[in-house]
């Protein structure tokens, strides 16, 4: 555990964080699997512009947990950062196997941990650029497959070895308790598991679930442009924060496909602030429990270091 985290311009201390959002995407090509072009962002001004509105509404800090085989480019991320003065952190791991390459059926769950472990010390081919966290790993449906279990627990080994946090994706169903239980039989201390996508599960007791685990609950698809979609989301966060979870709540929206940025009719990365923020203060959060939502809770959940 460190008070500093990895961006891909180098390690910070982890009171420059500030506003963070915890789930991203800058650069991502999901169309190679899906074969659908508004699936695949790799426009540099682009991506400069549509961050614009999150520096402008405070926001300093975003992870982009992009990883290997899903589009990564830790020289644009490198760019980015230099261009907009964001800090961006990296992720690594591998995703979900239709996104896998064959060699990882070919190694052992303690090669592929390796090549985590490897590209946590070492930097990510040949750039130097380091990652500060390790995921997004998930399963590709509600279960996980024999393969997807090896690249869990390689991540929780490697997570044991470098000491960074691991963030998952599972969308439309319950497979965040699966994911919990191969991580506590591989020894991990669950409060530096973040559990993503939760809001795509509209069951309260199945976030209520994973906070009583110790793992983040992250809701990070807050992007609908339908009102009840963004508004149970917000009940959601409340209900958590009443059953006493509010430092387990992690928010971002997911941004990974063409039709979310402002320039293609979407919310961009600022919403949470334009909309999703004022929700929550008009259902009684106070300004102290929203620093704990937006600043508080991502430094612990990339550190593991309590303020």
């Amino acid at each position: 555990m460190s008070r500093q985290i990895m961006t891909v311009l180098g390690a910070i201390p982890v009171e420059q964080m500030g506003i963070t959002l915890m789930h991203e995407h800058l650069f991502i090509d999901l169309c190679r699997i899906t074969r659908d072009p508004d699936h695949w962002l790799n426009d540099f001004n682009l991506t400069v512009k549509e961050l614009a509105p999150y520096s402008g509404a405070g926001g300093k800090t975003l992870v982009d947990v992009t990883n290997r085989d899903l589009g990564r480019s830790p020289s644009n991320l490198r760019k980015v950062a230099t261009t907009t003065g964001l800090n961006i952190v990296m992720g690594c791991g591998w995703y979900r196997e239709p996104y896998y390459r064959p060699e990882i059926y070919e190694k052992t769950t303690d090669q592929v941990a390796q090549d985590i472990v490897s590209e946590i010390e070492d930097g990510i081919e040949g750039t130097g650029v380091r990652p500060g966290i390790i995921g997004e790993i998930g399963c590709d449906r509600n279960y996980i497959s024999p393969v997807e279990e090896r690249s869990f627990r390689a991540s929780a080994r490697a997570h044991k070895r470098t000491g960074l946090t691991i963030t998952t994706h599972t969308v439309r169903c319950t497979a965040g308790i699966d994911q919990l239980d191969i991580f506590e039989d591989e020894g991990v201390d669950l409060r530096r598991v973040i559990i993503g996508h939760c809001d795509t599960y509209p069951d309260p007791q199945y976030h209520e679930a994973i906070a009583k685990r110790g793992a983040y609950v992250e809701f990070d698809c807050i992007r609908s442009k339908f009102d009840w979609e963004i508004e149970s989301r917000a009940q959601w966060v409340m209900l958590l924060i009443k059953k006493g979870f509010l430092k387990q709540i992690l928010l971002s929206h997911d941004c990974c496909m063409k039709p979310h940025l402002h320039a293609y009719g979407g919310n961009g990365y600022d919403y949470i602030f334009r909309d999703f923020v004022p929700r929550l203060r008009a259902k009684g959060l106070s300004d102290d429990q929203i620093h704990t939502l937006l600043v508080e809770n991502p430094a612990v959940a990339l550190t593991g270091v309590q303020s």
